[in-house]
């Protein structure tokens, strides 16, 4: 009996990139579709947490891919994520027992800290601020909602 010789879980992840590369760009275009941004982190730090190199690269891809389409300095979100995973979550991890309330907290670190982050970073560089807008609450709600679920 032959068997296939093709890693499904790396077929899926890149057929995942794609499929995000068309939703990123449609998110540009309608904004009720949320850039997902939070559930692209959390994806992020759940592969930092479990070792998965592969993973790793899979959502920094699509962090990479989300930069581009709004514009961001590059590998910015690849920076603010790494340093949230590796110095605030565990410390988040230790004094919240809550698994939803540990999720919500990411959700408020990945937009409100990233465009922080931005705006701290790009005052330093002499660099026009990131815009933010209303529709940034209602994209908190629907993907607290995909991490709660999925995550």
């Amino acid at each position: 009996m032959q068997r296939s010789i093709a890693y499904k879980n790396s077929l899926s992840d890149l057929l995942w990139i794609a499929l995000f590369g068309i939703y990123i760009a449609l998110s540009s275009i309608y904004l009720i579709f949320p850039p997902m941004l939070a559930v692209i982190g959390f994806f992020y730090y759940k592969a930092l947490r479990r070792y998965d190199l592969f993973s790793v690269i899979v959502a920094s891809i699509m962090l990479l891919m989300f930069e581009a389409e709004k514009g961001y300095w590059f590998a910015s979100s690849i920076v603010y994520f790494t340093l949230i995973c590796q110095y605030v979550m565990p410390k988040l991890e230790q004094t919240v027992q809550s698994q939803m309330g540990i999720k919500a907290i990411f959700v408020l670190f990945s937009y409100f800290g990233f465009s922080f982050f931005l705006g701290m970073a790009n005052s330093v560089l002499i660099l026009p601020l990131p815009s933010m807008d209303w529709h940034v609450i209602f994209y908190m709600a629907i993907e607290f909602a995909l991490i709660a679920i999925f995550g």
